[in-house]
């Protein structure tokens, strides 16, 4: 696996990672804890635990160095933690210290000479983790990667976020709909006279000519569709590459446009699924995106009628960074009103009025 897991940006946030890392490496997740409060003495002891299988304590000293280009572990340190070490209360068996510095050939050998020196008068082990060897545990150790790369280790380093029209956090959209209103009156026509209308009605005739001729209704146009753009945006500070967004409408949504059954949509970049409400953006040639830049598509959907919001849940997958998040867009209808009379010849028959909402379709 490609090595490109950033150092956390300050030391508490590595302290916490060590804590992590070696609670799942030593199958003691619950168990390992942090010493002490910051002030406290802590006898050169940052993280400490008794791993599985063993029946005394290791310690870690975790060693974040804030100017990760230049700032590098020294002997002087070493020697000053070592002593610290061994005042820590119960004697420990092995002493860890992790640092976020680059590995470095003649501190790792100091650290060697010093372990062997330290176990030859009866104590502890002593072993150095550098930041190479440290992400190599993080790869190998699945539960402290995920936490990491989706947490404090991307801070400020990988972010990604979506936006609708004009990069605006919030969308209200306004289909057309048809609102009928049908109000009731009275009439002296006969029931017979009644019925022969009703079935002579525009409504009520089954018009086969038109079924024939346009089987699919090309001749429609359901102005109730709505559109808006989505905008992706790369708010870290590294290159976004290997990435896609996929986005699952979970509340609102009728029919994506995904095109008609006899022309659908053909596209590189988007991959759209009505029957599951789900879109796929892929850039084309997998273009990386880039820090501060953004690309956008087009959504076009028909919104449930009943329904006052669309609900989303977007996941970003790229290579080294995940994130996940979830958005709503209003929905506040415009009304185009139609109003119909029912005629009735008695008043047990008469009703209030009564109102339609439906998709507002015109002829093409």
């Amino acid at each position: 696996m490609k090595k490109t897991i950033g150092k956390p940006e300050n030391w508490q946030d590595f302290e916490s990672l060590c804590k992590k890392l070696w609670g799942e490496i030593w199958e003691i997740p619950n168990k390992i804890k942090k010493n002490g409060r910051l002030g406290q003495n802590q006898a050169g002891v940052d993280v400490y635990g008794i791993p599985k299988g063993e029946n005394r304590y290791w310690g870690i000293q975790a060693k974040g160095k804030d100017d990760y280009s230049s700032a590098k572990l020294t002997k002087s340190e070493i020697i000053e933690e070592i002593i610290k070490a061994k005042k820590f209360e119960p004697n420990l068996a092995v002493y860890i210290i992790a640092t976020t510095s680059n590995k470095d050939a003649k501190i790792e050998k100091f650290v060697r000479l010093k372990d062997i020196e330290n176990q030859k008068n009866g104590s502890f082990e002593i072993l150095l983790f550098c930041w190479e060897d440290i992400v190599d545990l993080i790869e190998d150790n699945q539960d402290t990667y995920n936490w990491y790369l989706n947490g404090i280790g991307q801070r400020g380093r990988f972010d990604f976020d979506i936006s609708f029209n004009d990069l605006k956090k919030s969308l209200t959209l306004n289909p057309v709909y048809e609102k009928t209103i049908t109000k009731f009156k009275m009439t002296t026509k006969t029931d017979s006279q009644l019925l022969i209308e009703s079935l002579n009605s525009n409504e009520n005739l089954l018009n086969f000519s038109q079924i024939l001729l346009d089987p699919f209704n090309f001749n429609q146009v359901n102005k109730s569709w709505v559109d808006f753009e989505l905008i992706m945006e790369n708010k870290g500070a590294v290159v976004l590459e290997d990435w896609r967004l996929m986005i699952f409408f979970k509340e609102g949504v009728s029919h994506l446009d995904d095109g008609h059954p006899i022309l659908p949509k053909l596209s590189t970049t988007i991959f759209i699924d009505d029957e599951d409400k789900t879109i796929t953006y892929h850039p084309k040639d997998n273009t990386p995106l880039i820090q501060k830049d953004n690309r956008f598509f087009e959504i076009s959907l028909l919104p449930e009628i009943n329904s006052t919001k669309i609900v989303f849940e977007w996941e970003l997958l790229a290579r080294d960074f995940n994130k996940k998040g979830m958005a709503e867009i209003e929905i506040e209808p415009n009304y185009i009103e139609k109003i119909e009379y029912n005629e009735v010849n008695k008043e047990l028959d008469l009703e209030d009025d009564k109102i339609d909402i439906s998709y507002y379709v015109v002829k093409g």
